[in-house]
């Protein structure tokens, strides 16, 4: 069971699903940026414009869009308030864990196939 929640991030008119790990998480730190730092800006500010940009092109890339983190920091700098904290909305949100009792969304069920369809494992 994962601890992170599946993020949709809007990107160039698309949408972008992942789900974060520590792995991903790691690997966005050991490129400089804190998460605790960079939590504590989204927080109470102030934002780190490059780290903003890098994290949620790492973000991004994991979903499947082809970006750098450059279109992403020249969008940060000429977005409005309210889209830097649509970006800075799903960056926290995304590297946030589930609550211990918050309900994760249930799987979509599997069809299973029948006993007499199914082929045994070779």
């Amino acid at each position: 069971m994962g601890v992170f929640r599946e993020i949709t991030i809007e990107w160039d008119g698309a949408e972008y699903v992942f789900t974060p790990s520590n792995k991903l998480l790691r690997r966005i730190e050991g490129q400089g940026v804190n998460i605790a730092v960079l939590m504590h800006g989204l927080a109470v500010g102030p934002i780190s414009a490059p780290s903003l940009a890098f994290v949620a092109s790492e973000f991004l890339k994991a979903g499947g869009a082809v970006v750098t983190e450059d279109e992403v920091f020249g969008y940060i700098m000429t977005a409005t308030q309210g889209q830097i904290d649509a970006i800075a909305t799903s960056v926290a949100t995304a590297i946030t864990p589930v609550e211990p009792n918050e309900k994760k969304p249930e799987a979509p069920a599997v069809k299973s196939p029948s006993a007499k369809t199914a082929k045994p494992k070779q």
